[in-house]
Order: structure tokens, then sequence, then C-alpha cells
């Protein structure tokens, strides 16, 4: 199903403020029905955040890579960028 866009201009005003205070502030809003959560409204920023942390752990070689990475700046096998720089 594809997604669904809407024009943040042609909403109501009570939706429009949601929407910049989620924008502006990081504030979520969770929607509920009967008490449940149902849906919630979150930046676009942070939903792209969460989607790039799914694809990470869904991609066992990407975490490796990761790890060796963390284990080398652990016992400071890191080069400083003015290590780089080639005379």
């Amino acid at each position: 199903m594809p997604d669904r866009h809407f024009e943040i201009l042609e909403l109501p005003d009570d939706v429009r403020n949601l929407i910049a205070g989620c924008e502006i502030t990081g504030q979520r809003s969770i929607f509920e029905r009967e008490g449940r959560a149902a849906a919630i409204l979150l930046s676009f920023d942070e939903y792209l955040a969460l989607r790039e942390t799914l694809e990470i752990s869904n991609d066992a070689a990407l975490r490796a890579r990761l790890a060796t990475a963390e284990a080398e700046v652990a016992r400071g096998a890191m080069l400083l960028p003015e290590d780089l720089r080639v005379e």
C-alpha cells in the first residue's frame, strides 16, 4: 500500500499545530482508541532515524563492522584526521 501524502497548509489549525510541535520540538502525539495506542505522530527526521536503526539491526555484516570499529576505538587504535594528511 503506498504512503498517503497531505499538504500541511490544507489541514485544520489544530492538526497543523500538532505537526508544528512535532517538527520543531520533537514532541510526539499518541492517538488512542478506547485507551489503547493506535497511531503516533513523530517528526520525519525521527522516522528516518528509526528506519536507519532497523536497517542496521537487520544487517549482520554491518553490525560486525561496527563492532570491529568500536573495539578499535576502545583500544585506542584510531587515527586522528591530521594523521591522514599526506605531506
